[in-house]
């Protein structure tokens, strides 16, 4: 697509000065000293950021499930049942695929 004659002021090539403002000692100077800003969470955000915490402390597996397992696979009394296991395998598979 070509554009041919005077292009609108709205698209012209415009230059943007960057002010008496934008001294860092002018901006530091600005704002009072000993003023923050702050961020109010509401009462759900609060609620999600203690859930999120208490994901993150949780560990990525259940380790008493892990340690009763070992023990029946070192005690040779653990077994799978594989009939059971394929289901499973093919159930997940299917409802992988989008």
């Amino acid at each position: 697509m070509e554009i041919h004659g005077k292009l609108p002021p709205v698209y012209a090539k415009q230059i943007v000065s960057p002010g008496p403002a934008a001294d860092k000692e002018a901006v530091e100077q600005a704002r009072p000293v000993g003023q923050a800003d702050q961020v109010v969470l509401s009462a759900r955000a609060r609620e999600m950021q203690a859930a999120h915490e208490a994901v993150t402390r949780m560990p990525d597996m259940d380790l008493d499930k892990v340690a009763r397992i070992k023990a029946r696979v070192q005690k040779g009394t653990y077994s799978v049942n594989a009939e059971q296991t394929a289901v499973r395998m093919l159930a997940e598979s299917l409802l992988a695929t989008p």
